[in-house]
């Protein structure tokens, strides 16, 4: 009886979302004894990895330098929402400062190439 009313696109989208919910759902309970089996092997696998890690201080000028490429990070989100230049150029050159005292050099390439195009746009 209740089968009159739907159509067969109605079908298809129950089947299709049953079967969903269904890999979902097989896939949470995997996981979830996965992670249990493995809890060991993570454990094992973790400490290696903080052995390869050197935990150091930052220095003043580091600190310094990651709070204006947090803060040009800002910038470049604000901008985004209002497609203004000036806050493309400002956001890049914040970064711009971050990336060189932390000497990521593929990312002092990218601020420039960056900061260069907005720099044209802004004068034209």
């Amino acid at each position: 009886m209740i089968e009159m009313f739907y159509s067969n696109w109605e079908k298809f989208l129950i089947f299709v979302l049953s079967a969903l919910w269904m890999f979902c759902v097989t896939i949470f309970i995997y996981m979830h004894t996965e992670q249990q089996i493995k809890s060991r092997k993570k454990k094992t696998w973790r400490y290696f990895l903080k052995t390869l890690v050197r935990d150091r201080k930052l220095s003043p000028l580091e600190r310094l330098s990651t709070r204006i490429g947090y803060m040009g990070v800002g910038f470049l989100i604000a901008a985004q929402w209002t497609i203004s230049p000036y806050l493309y150029v400002l956001g890049f050159l914040c970064v711009l400062i971050q990336t060189t005292v932390r000497k990521q050099w593929n990312l002092v390439a990218l601020q420039i190439n960056g900061l260069l195009a907005w720099c044209i746009h802004l004068l034209h």
